[in-house]
């Protein structure tokens, strides 16, 4: 490549020289010192008005002399700066270009050679996921940070041995976790089989970070809270059951002492009858009867009697009430 500059644009910087500018301050601090000095608050009240003025005209007068030669020294000292600032800013504009065009060219390589290192980072990752059974794309959020110059070797598209230890690091790291992760959802699942209670809403806690622990002691208790629904729901159906039998019972016992048998052929009725499901009947023919029923218990009886009636299938007909 062609040397562009040369030893003149290398060397070339602007070269001040110093003037100098004389004044006694010391002399100049003393004389106005004593000056000052014989123009007392209390002198100054003293003065006459024309004095005053007289006064006030010579030290007036110094000081607008001594201001008028620092402006005149001043502006000797900053037109060269001024001139030289100015010429400065013209001349340099070529040379702004220049490096603003070979600062970006430098970027764009810059930025290909950092896209080169990703993409050799990527391709680490995902070939060490792969033999770890991990998902290619789980750590995608860490090729920046691995893509760094101090990452490689020099000049060589390789990683060093420190960042290569890293990344099996972070492999590992992210396989024990899902190993235990795992391991956890297939304990929440047994132990949810064992209690009989449904698995999803606590593999769920666990994918939302809730502890191990808390889950599984949740599900203790919500087995606790199940089994004693359980036992409540057993506990009614039982009463219901036994108050259902007792009410049949009750029905039968009614009607057992109620029905009297009859004798065909005398019509005499019979006290002493064999309860109607002791009897041995045979025949499956329909089989009618007509009897009398009194219900000591009341209306609410009666319905609890017809209800047994309606359950066995047994059809009946109201031939009166309270008769």
């Amino acid at each position: 490549m062609k040397d562009i500059t040369n030893n003149f644009l290398e060397t070339i910087e602007p070269v001040y020289t110093p003037g100098i500018i004389r004044f006694d301050f010391d002399a100049f601090d003393a004389a106005i010192q004593a000056a000052v000095s014989e123009l007392s608050d209390e002198q100054l009240d003293n003065l006459e008005y024309n004095d005053i003025k007289n006064e006030f005209t010579r030290f007036n007068s110094l000081l607008t002399k001594l201001e008028t030669k620092r402006k005149e020294i001043a502006k000797v000292y900053k037109n060269p700066l001024t001139e030289f600032e100015s010429n400065f800013k013209s001349s340099k504009e070529p040379l702004k270009e220049i490096i603003d065009k070979l600062r970006a060219k430098r970027d764009e390589i810059d930025e290909h050679h950092r896209m080169l290192r990703v993409d050799h980072v990527r391709s680490v990752f995902e070939e060490k996921c792969e033999l770890a059974g991990l998902d290619k794309d789980a750590f995608k959020d860490k090729y920046d940070g691995y893509s760094l110059k101090k990452c490689f070797k020099d000049k060589k598209m390789e990683l060093k041995k420190e960042t290569i230890e890293e990344i099996d690091a972070l492999i590992l790291a992210e396989y024990d976790r899902l190993e235990e992760y795992k391991a956890n959802i297939a304990m929440i699942e047994e132990q949810a089989l064992d209690y009989e209670l449904p698995a999803e809403p606590y593999t769920r806690a666990l994918q939302n970070d809730t502890p191990l622990v808390e889950i599984l002691k949740q599900m203790k208790n919500d087995r606790h809270a199940a089994i004693e629904r359980k036992q409540q729901a057993e506990a009614k159906r039982q009463a219901e059951a036994e108050r259902l039998a007792e009410i049949e019972a009750m029905a039968k016992q009614s009607a057992n002492e109620e029905i009297k048998a009859v004798n065909a052929e005398t019509g005499e009725i019979i006290e002493k009858s064999k309860p109607i499901e002791e009897a041995t009947i045979n025949s499956k023919e329909p089989y009618k009867v007509n009897i009398s029923l009194t219900f000591h218990g009341g209306e609410k009886q009666w319905y609890q009697f017809a209800k047994m009636l309606e359950d066995n299938f047994v059809n009946y007909e109201i031939l009166g009430e309270n008769k």
